[in-house]
């Protein structure tokens, strides 16, 4: 299944469904009519075992990530949408196969290394304590292009159009 968001073309080969997740015209049956108040990821993947929540950011000025003001909010940003789309598919009973986080960032390697580090502390990856029943993140991985091509060679990804977004 081939989908384009925000300037990047994913072919998910072997997925089940592909859909934009923060869609917005609500005629359209993937509309999750999601509030304001919270954030969300730009596509889920369902795949036979497992879900991938998908959020992409190609950045006009990536060297304002240096930064650590931006390069904080940017974290904070990447970690509630993971954790409001969680809630919103938990509420549909749509968790009911581990999810992955994969971030698809336009920044260097450095900072992508970085940002891979930071997020993991974020989300708790796993069952951390055995009470819980439902792991929150059952991976969690922060890529640019030539890392995503090289990991998910399954999935790949290419660049369609210019567009920068803002976190």
């Amino acid at each position: 299944m081939t989908i384009q968001v925000d300037g990047f073309e994913f072919d998910f080969t072997n997925a089940r469904n592909v859909f934009v997740f923060d869609e917005t015209d609500n005629s359209k049956a993937t509309y999750h009519g999601l509030s304001h108040a919270m954030k969300a990821v730009d596509l889920v993947v369902e795949l036979d075992s497992d879900y991938l929540f998908v959020e992409v950011k190609d950045f006009h000025d990536p060297e304002q990530y240096l930064e650590s003001k931006s390069f904080d909010h940017l974290r904070e940003v990447l970690k509630y949408k993971y954790r409001d789309t969680f809630i919103y598919r938990l509420a549909e009973r749509k968790a009911d196969k581990p999810v992955h986080y994969c971030c698809l960032l336009t920044l260097d390697n450095a900072l992508i290394s970085l940002m891979n580090k930071e997020m993991r502390k974020q989300l708790p990856c796993g069952t951390p304590i055995s009470r819980w029943r439902l792991p929150v993140a059952a991976g969690c991985a922060v890529l640019n292009e030539e890392r995503w091509n090289k990991n998910f060679p399954k999935w790949p990804v290419r660049r369609i159009a210019g567009g920068a977004t803002h976190p």
